[in-house]
């Protein structure tokens, strides 16, 4: 072999040499390609797996017997069974006994589907704690004509159920509410046409519902939609959803003649695509409406005989006030041509007794002192009788008045008898502003200080007690003294006029004071009262409410 020879040939081994490493590390990188690949194919079928297995809807592959090859454990577990339990044996075995049938109908069909369709199934399968669970089968064929399986997807139908039948419990438990109301009440659809009806509606209209089911609203009610304004609150209900409420319409039904039917309207709508129907309640206020006529000529009647009462009242009311001014106008003139000649009596009575030139004797002496003595009880009886019948006839208009600034008044007025009588008076606090007249209560306390002078024991200074207190809505003035005091059997006498306690003698007076005390109190709206003890005083109150603020 020559040199250049050797040396083309020494080149192509070189060359082969070199193809032969590029083609290895080719290799090589096709070999960890497909390593790469062939992990990455192994995770994916392990997700697939985990999904398979974990997925919440169960799947299980059948043959064409029947027979369970593969399952998730997803179906082991809505069945309460371990994973391999379930495969290998038959579906039938896991089948209700009433549903066997289904079964092996849903095999044969999916046995006759050419792959593509779906076979769907509903069924019972039984759970381990001896109760049936509903499902629905989906099974789809795969597989060649020698071997064939059913990829079957198994759907727990249990909380539809559940819905369902609380959807028919709502429904019938809404039907019977409905059938008991006693108004009617029916459902028309958009256009007016009845859907339902509860018997109420029934009855009103004397026809079966199921006559009236499908019927406009317009023929059933007997009333025209041409100027009548039911039809165009019905569509305000339906486009504007303005519920309609309390109103009326009038009807002529064949039997019963002319009604009025009080109607309210409301618009359902189960789902924003569904077709909104309209729910009405009518109620028959035929009866209602001849009561509230009859009631209102009633009214009308009693209005009239109001107004001439009222007019008869006050003409009568004016009378009387004429007739009380002339009579408290004539007691005034009697009074004064009473008291002239009293006056006259006692004035020369008492000439006599100061005369000393007039010797009448003891017994002569004696009867002119009861003749003054006399004179002067019945002016004073006079005088009282003209105050009680002047609190009587007056008006008396109640206002806000300071009753510490009155008693501060009388007290003045009353000094010198106060003084006379060595009478000590005592006030425990401010009396309030009430709701009174300043009159009334000037006589008031001018007439408890005098009795509160006047019976007492001889031996005893009287004493005059004065306070207040606040009852809530009134006002509690009391006048307490250290007399003779009063049983209890006598506290509404000693109100009276004329009814006296004790005699003349003993204590002087007309019997009239505390009658003229309550009348006047009463007047103005308060109360007068007396709590008393024999030997202890009495303790007089009057009750007068708070001013407004």
């Amino acid at each position: 072999m020559t040199s250049g020879e050797s040396t083309a040939a020494k080149e192509e081994r070189d060359r082969l040499v070199v193809s032969l490493e590029l083609q290895q590390t080719q290799a090589e990188m096709e070999i960890a390609h497909l390593h790469r690949e062939q992990k990455e194919l192994q995770q994916a079928r392990d997700r697939l797996h985990n999904l398979y297995q974990n997925i919440p809807i169960s799947y299980v592959t059948l043959d064409e017997n029947g027979l369970i090859t593969d399952c998730n454990r997803t179906a082991a577990n809505l069945l309460g069974l371990e994973f391999h339990s379930m495969l290998n044996p038959a579906l039938q075995n896991f089948v209700l006994c009433e549903d066997i049938d289904i079964a092996l109908l849903h095999l044969r069909r999916c046995g006759r589907c050419n792959g593509g369709g779906l076979v769907v199934s509903e069924l019972r399968l039984k759970h381990t704690e001896r109760r049936s669970i509903p499902v629905q089968m989906v099974s789809t064929c795969s597989g060649t004509e020698r071997r064939r399986e059913y990829q079957t997807a198994i759907v727990d139908l249990t909380e539809r159920q559940k819905n369902e039948g609380a959807v028919r419990e709502a429904r019938e438990f809404a039907d019977a509410i409905i059938q008991t109301i006693h108004e009617p009440l029916l459902v028309v659809d958009a256009s007016f046409r009845i859907l339902r009806m509860n018997e109420a509606f029934a009855e009103l209209f004397h026809a079966a519902p199921k006559l009236m089911t499908g019927l406009s609203l317009e023929a059933v009610l007997k009333v025209s939609w041409t100027g009548n304004d039911l039809r165009s609150r019905l569509e305000d209900v339906l486009l504007k959803n303005v519920p309609l409420k309390n109103f009326e319409f009038r009807m002529q039904h064949r039997a019963s003649g002319p009604q009025v039917l009080l109607c309210n309207v409301r618009r359902l709508q189960h789902k924003e695509d569904s077709a909104p129907v309209l729910l009405i309640a009518l109620e028959d206020i035929t009866a209602r409406k001849g009561a509230e006529e009859q009631v209102a000529q009633t009214n009308q009647l009693l209005q009239h005989l109001n107004e001439e009462l009222e007019r008869r009242v006050d003409a009568r009311t004016h009378e009387l006030r004429e007739s009380n001014k002339q009579l408290e106008s004539f007691c005034y003139s009697i009074a004064h041509d009473l008291r002239g000649p009293l006056r006259v009596m006692a004035g020369f009575g008492t000439a006599l007794q100061e005369d000393p030139n007039v010797r009448l004797g003891d017994r002569g002496a004696d009867f002119v002192r009861r003749i003054v003595a006399a004179g002067q009880q019945m002016d004073t009886l006079i005088q009282d009788l003209l105050e009680y019948g002047r609190f009587n006839t007056v008006e008396l208009l109640a206002t806000a008045v300071d009753a510490n600034e009155i008693l501060n008044r009388v007290i003045a007025n009353l000094h010198v008898t106060l003084q006379e009588r060595h009478a000590k008076v005592v006030r425990k606090g401010k009396l309030p502003v009430v709701l009174g007249h300043d009159l009334v209560l000037a006589t008031v306390f001018t007439n408890l200080f005098n009795n509160a002078m006047k019976f007492v024991a001889q031996d005893v200074k009287p004493e005059i007690t004065v306070w207040s207190e606040d009852t809530g809505s009134h006002y509690r003035i009391w006048i307490g003294d250290n007399g003779i005091g009063i049983e209890p059997q006598y506290y509404e006498r000693i109100f009276e006029v004329f009814k006296r306690l004790h005699s003349q003698k003993t204590y002087a007076g007309t019997g009239i004071g505390l009658a003229i005390v309550r009348r006047s109190i009463q007047r103005i709206g308060g109360t007068v009262g007396v709590e008393s003890e024999p030997g202890r005083g009495s303790r007089f109150w009057i009750s007068l409410q708070k001013p407004p603020p």
